[in-house]
């Protein structure tokens, strides 16, 4: 019944086999063998995703199952699987050979609504070979999420194939994230038409940095927690030590890129004593801190701040090992090592390198 096909499939005649199905159809549209020879053109034409999909289905719809057909169907599934793996492997080591492709490099998968998070993970599933269930965990409503760390050219391809399918997302690699200049701001000398402020380069050495409010790009906010070892007690009185978070050091990012400069406001490194007058009495620090940030607001009332970095935070500190690649600029002290420093830098510099790539494809 079927070898007319068989020999046109053989022979490359797809458009032939397709006549005979079809005629074959007419009077048997339910054959499971027709719907098969169907899907092995669809394989032979390279549409692999239909004609595994189509497989899947006769499975589904065979209610007295054909050992020999369901036997077929199932090498023609592992077959599509081997193949797509190779594509895949290829077009990865394509990826690999880009320039700069073996530099270090992150892919941030960026925030979505609710109603695309349950888009998008079918897709997101599909793409990494997850469960639906992870990768709607995966998938950010609130912040950015690091996803990958890895070599640049291969993390380039997933986000190619998760671009296609509309997963915003990106890559960039931590050689960029540390050639951002970082200056650390001691006080704001004058603030008028222009603003001057004396700052301190990663050598210590002073300069002054004259700019206009307007010429900011972007404000960046955010808290860096300060750990000690305490001493605690078990259920049984057993003493014992936990880290614990002492405090909260206050950090407020400026960024200017026609600079490629950060101007990085800390709490505790500021001179509230020096410079612009904005205290007139006696305040805490946090006080302090309040009115400096309040002027920096008031100043730049259209710009964007951002200040979800306590949430990129908690992921982006699953990869030490990334972290210690980057220079945080940042001199806090901490009694108990971590790397939230650099995780507070990743975050800005990931904010500098988007806003730049953006201003530069205007």
């Amino acid at each position: 019944m079927f070898e007319e096909v068989k020999l046109a499939i053989e022979n490359k005649n797809y458009n032939q086999a397709k006549e005979i199905l079809n005629q074959l159809a007419m009077d048997d549209y339910d054959n499971l063998w027709i719907k098969y020879y169907y899907s092995l053109i669809l394989e032979r034409e390279g549409n692999f995703q239909e004609a595994e999909a189509n497989y899947r289905q006769i499975i589904k719809d065979s209610i007295y199952p054909d050992p020999t057909l369901i036997k077929i169907i199932r090498d023609s599934i592992e077959r599509i699987v081997e193949i797509e793996k190779q594509i895949k492997q290829k077009k990865i080591n394509d990826f690999k050979n880009i320039e700069n492709g073996q530099d270090l490099a992150v892919l941030i998968l960026e925030s979505v609504s609710l109603i695309e998070k349950k888009i998008l993970a079918p897709k997101l599933s599909k793409i990494m070979n997850i469960d639906n269930y992870t990768a709607t965990l995966q998938i950010p409503t609130r912040s950015w999420r690091l996803y990958k760390t890895g070599h640049l050219g291969e993390l380039n391809y997933w986000q190619t194939e998760l671009s296609q399918v509309n997963i915003p997302c990106f890559c960039e690699t931590i050689k960029n994230i540390n050639k951002i200049v970082v200056y650390q701001v001691k006080y704001i000398i004058q603030d008028s038409e222009q603003v001057t402020i004396l700052v301190e380069d990663k050598e210590q050495k002073e300069k002054e940095i004259t700019f206009k409010w307007n010429n900011i790009n972007n404000k960046v906010q955010g808290l860096i927690p300060i750990f000690e070892l305490t001493l605690n007690f078990d259920a049984k009185g057993k003493p014992y030590r936990k880290q614990s978070i002492l405090d909260y050091a206050q950090f407020y990012d400026l960024h200017l890129l026609s600079n490629n400069l950060i101007l990085r406001f800390t709490d505790n490194f500021y001179k509230f004593d020096q410079g612009l007058k904005m205290i007139k009495e006696q305040k805490t620090s946090k006080e302090k801190w309040q009115i400096l940030i309040n002027l920096l607001t008031n100043n730049m009332p259209e710009q964007k701040l951002w200040s979800d970095f306590n949430l990129f935070g908690e992921g982006v500190i699953q990869f030490p090992e990334m972290l210690k690649q980057i220079e945080s600029h940042i001199n806090l002290f901490h009694r108990e090592k971590n790397i939230w420093d650099e995780a507070f830098q990743l975050y800005s510099g990931l904010i500098f390198s988007q806003s730049l790539l953006k201003l530069n494809s205007y």
